[in-house]
């Protein structure tokens, strides 16, 4: 393909091959992802291409650093999967009441839609749901075995205590943003019509704090990319992480980004 492009003269920057990764799950095997990225990598130098890490931002530091060090950072990865997460942790870890208010909406907005997925008649859904289920009690440390009904599933993901790190949390929080009414059912997501942008305002009445929060937390990961990945020093990354810790409030870091003339 890369071949039938140059010979039609058009440019292309960037390839996204399906590596195997699952959103927010590290490819555990090393050996075999440098093997996959290699091989890709040969073709894509040869071309003058850099390659594309996609499906979401849930890969370990080993398999980033593993895709640095391959591509010699010549390299894109999609984040965007990553930024309701930190969003959430943001609300999750603000002392504005009604931040933390929007997060416990919303962690329990994909509590059950969760539940619901995991006993869905679509086997996809179902296994799908149930993977990201079982991460999240394993992660609390709580039995796994809960879905002898989808009652004994409800009490267990009822007993855990609202966290962002849980996986059907992660996987399903996107959903909320425009899901009428904030209704965890199929025919609320999605909703482009005045009810889903009524949900998704509640998103713009976050606190300045909650928003210090989600820039700081965005800017971090971002460091920790390009540190891992080696597009910049460890001391560089440092410095910014230095910076983005002596940011007292949303408005002094807006200042620092965007100073006036």
């Amino acid at each position: 393909m890369l071949a039938l492009c140059e010979a039609l003269d058009m440019r292309i920057h960037f390839v996204a091959p399906a590596f195997g990764f699952q959103k927010n799950f590290p490819f555990e095997d090393d050996v075999e992802l440098e093997r996959r990225v290699s091989a890709a990598w040969a073709v894509c130098r040869a071309f003058g291409v850099s390659i594309g890490f996609h499906s979401g931002s849930g890969k370990s530091e080993a398999n980033y650093r593993l895709c640095g060090r391959v591509t010699g950072s010549r390299l894109e990865i999609k984040t965007s999967g990553r930024y309701t997460y930190e969003m959430g942790r943001a609300l999750a870890t603000s002392s504005d009441a009604k931040d933390r208010a929007l997060f416990s909406d919303w962690y329990d907005f994909t509590r059950t839609l969760a539940t619901a997925s995991a006993f869905s008649a679509n086997e996809d859904e179902r296994v799908f749901a149930r993977r990201f289920i079982v991460d999240s009690l394993e992660h609390a440390r709580q039995s796994v075995e809960v879905f002898a009904s989808r009652e004994s599933c409800e009490r267990a993901l009822a007993a855990l205590s609202p966290n962002p790190d849980h996986m059907f949390w992660f996987e399903y929080n996107f959903l909320f943003v425009l899901a009428a009414g904030g209704r965890a059912e199929k025919q609320a997501l999605g909703d482009h019509t005045v009810v889903g942008y009524r949900q998704r305002a509640r998103f713009y009445a976050v606190s300045s704090q909650g928003k210090l929060g989600y820039a700081r937390n965005v800017a971090e990961y971002l460091c920790f990319l390009a540190e891992a990945t080696g597009m910049v020093t460890a001391e560089q990354c440092e410095r910014a992480r230095a910076k983005l810790r002596s940011y007292t409030s949303y408005e002094e870091l807006l200042r620092a980004i965007s100073p006036s003339e």
